[in-house]
């Protein structure tokens, strides 16, 4: 199963973006690109995936064609998977088509809509030079008295 690491928005003004979402929910900064400035980039956490918020129009956000990720908005996700090159097989028997950008350990793929769909291999470093502890989910163990499921 793949678990969501990450999800990317685009936005006219990363910093302003970014502070909406620090201020209004509480989600801490890792980094920012460049570090002065953040004009490129910006990104959050809530201490279990990471939130980037990417400049609309830089590398980082490329126009793929028809819908959302045309626009301002939502970009793409990010999935940790077990096995990468059986992901790929999988996403491109689906119809997806691969993304410019795409490096033989982060995959990215055109999914349905235009949204950018970005595989990595679970355990795999995101290096965002995240300042901060993110952590690992993993099952709770059943409460007394409750059944799993």
């Amino acid at each position: 199963m793949a678990r969501i690491k990450h999800i990317a928005l685009s936005t006219d003004d990363p910093v302003a973006t970014a502070e909406f979402y620090k201020n209004v929910f509480g989600l801490e900064e890792l980094h920012r690109r460049p570090k002065d400035t953040g004009e490129d980039g910006v990104w959050l956490s809530d201490g279990y995936i990471y939130f980037a918020i990417l400049k609309y129009g830089c590398d980082d956000t490329p126009n793929l064609g028809e819908g959302p990720s045309t626009t301002i908005g939502f970009h793409h996700i990010g999935f940790y998977v077990d096995d990468l090159e059986e992901s790929v097989q999988t996403i491109e028997e689906a119809g997806s088509t691969e993304c410019p950008g795409s490096t033989p350990a982060n995959r990215k793929y055109k999914g349905p809509q235009g949204v950018m769909i970005d595989l990595r291999k679970r355990g795999w470093d995101e290096q965002i030079q995240a300042r901060t502890q993110l952590f690992e989910l993993t099952p709770a163990p059943p409460r007394k008295g409750h059944s799993a499921g």
